[in-house]
């Protein structure tokens, strides 16, 4: 009888699980396009798998489908259809968060359901409890140890004392994030195994990751975008949800091997809880509308697998499914390079003085940016390597911002040389010895 209750008990907590999701684009400006199309795309991928549009919360600037720049007001594409008109992932994408109340603070009060510690927007935070799951994805650019909002940084020891924090007032059962940026690895280089989290990052610690979609092939009904429709990690996981009809039984596992297969160009890595519950968890227990989380699902699911490669069930789907992921996207950009890039193309379109100049003022400013950490890697004696998987956080922090404020925001394509005070703050006891801010005034 005490086992009969038991079961009945927990297929009950099961039925009553939930899933929940917070996407986030984390960037503003038309040469950004991209992470505003993607955070969409994710949007419209969770409702088509059946998520309720009340479980999802969007953070995005908003600023580009309707920037003067795009040739489609209103719309945006995360796909070129060159003779078609595309798919808008605008239409019905429901923003929550936008403009200047994008920003870490209220990204982490989102994370940890505290409506108290909020700014603007409509106030929705994360309302899931301990039987439900949590996806969370994130979109654009990154640095060693950090990831970048419109006008600040969310460094990661903030997002895991985040985590610890939903871990412990239960505020998930199993938490599983894909991060897109650069750099993306070392924001979880320190995750517990132990907080049920796991997390896909769309490059290792130290690389980039890469832009999609870009240059000739950002074409919708035979007109050229002018900018990177999407990301190559992004993307690749989004169009193979979208073309699975069923995600009951697609492991998180399996959907890592084809992700980590098609995005060539970076090392999509794995982070956190690899076990096995994770290893066969369906990917349809945080991708879409229904948590197929009853006892002995962790084991059925390798069975199946099993069988079906035995007797070749289901491979012809498979390899349509890979197929369609590996045919389209040729055009790629390193996503250090995208700015850059989106000013060529727009110089090409229109060869004017000012356009030309914008080329010109963009590399002064890079290489102004480069000797000022060249310039730091020969005083502190740094390597600019990331052999040192974590740092010490606050001195970090203060590095970074006192940099900033003598010489402004670093420009996105720098954000890699953030390693040398990564590296320094990792190695150096004694930071607080050093006056950065006249340090760094001495070399104005």
């Amino acid at each position: 009888m005490n086992k009969l209750i038991i079961i009945g008990l927990t297929l009950l907590s099961c039925a009553m699980a939930a899933n929940y999701a917070v996407l986030v684009a984390g960037s503003n400006y038309y040469y950004n396009y991209r992470h505003q199309s993607d955070v969409c795309h994710g949007y419209h991928t969770l409702l088509n798998k059946g998520y309720k549009a009340e479980n999802i919360i969007v953070m995005s600037y908003n600023d580009v489908a309707n920037d003067p720049q795009n040739p489609f007001p209103g719309k945006l594409f995360n796909k070129p259809d060159v003779n078609g008109q595309g798919v808008d992932v605008n239409q019905g994408c429901v923003i929550d968060y936008q403009g200047e109340d994008v920003n870490p603070q209220n990204y982490l009060a989102i994370l940890e359901g505290r409506k108290d510690k909020v700014t603007g927007g409509n106030g929705r935070v994360l309302e899931s409890g301990p039987q439900d799951h949590v996806f969370l994805s994130f979109y654009d650019h990154g640095a060693p140890g950090l990831i970048a909002f419109p006008s600040d940084y969310l460094y990661a020891t903030d997002l895991l004392n985040t985590f610890q924090y939903m871990h412990t007032n239960k505020k998930y059962q199993r938490l599983v994030y894909y991060l897109e940026a650069c750099e993306s690895g070392s924001m979880f280089v320190d995750l517990s195994k132990n907080l049920n989290i796991y997390a896909l990052s769309a490059a290792s610690p130290d690389e980039s990751s890469w832009a999609a979609y870009c240059g000739d092939q950002a074409v919708v009904n035979n007109v050229n975008i002018g900018s990177c429709l999407g990301d190559l990690f992004s993307v690749n996981w989004m169009e193979d949800t979208d073309n699975h009809k069923s995600l009951s039984h697609y492991p998180l596992q399996k959907q890592f091997e084809v992700i980590k297969e098609e995005t060539n160009l970076s090392q999509v890595m794995q982070w956190g809880n690899l076990a096995l519950t994770f290893k066969y968890e369906a990917t349809g227990d945080y991708l879409s509308g229904t948590t197929h989380n009853f006892i002995f699902s962790n084991l059925i699911t390798p069975i199946a697998d099993f069988f079906k490669r035995m007797f070749n069930i289901g491979l012809e789907e498979e390899l349509k499914y890979k197929k369609a992921l590996e045919s389209t996207k040729l055009n790629l950009v390193n996503s250090r390079d995208v700015y850059m890039n989106y000013l060529q193309n727009k110089y090409k379109k229109n060869p004017t003085a000012e356009n030309k100049m914008l080329i010109v003022q963009a590399l002064e400013k890079s290489k102004q940016f480069q000797n000022l950490f060249d310039r730091f890697s020969k005083d502190f004696s740094t390597l600019g390597n990331m052999n040192h998987k974590s740092t010490n956080f606050t001195c970090y922090k203060k590095l970074i911002s006192e940099f900033q404020s003598v010489f402004g925001r670093v420009p996105e394509d720098k954000y890699s040389e953030f390693k040398h005070f990564y590296e320094y703050c990792a190695t150096n006891k004694y930071y607080q010895n050093n006056d950065f801010n006249k340090y760094f005034k001495s070399l104005q």
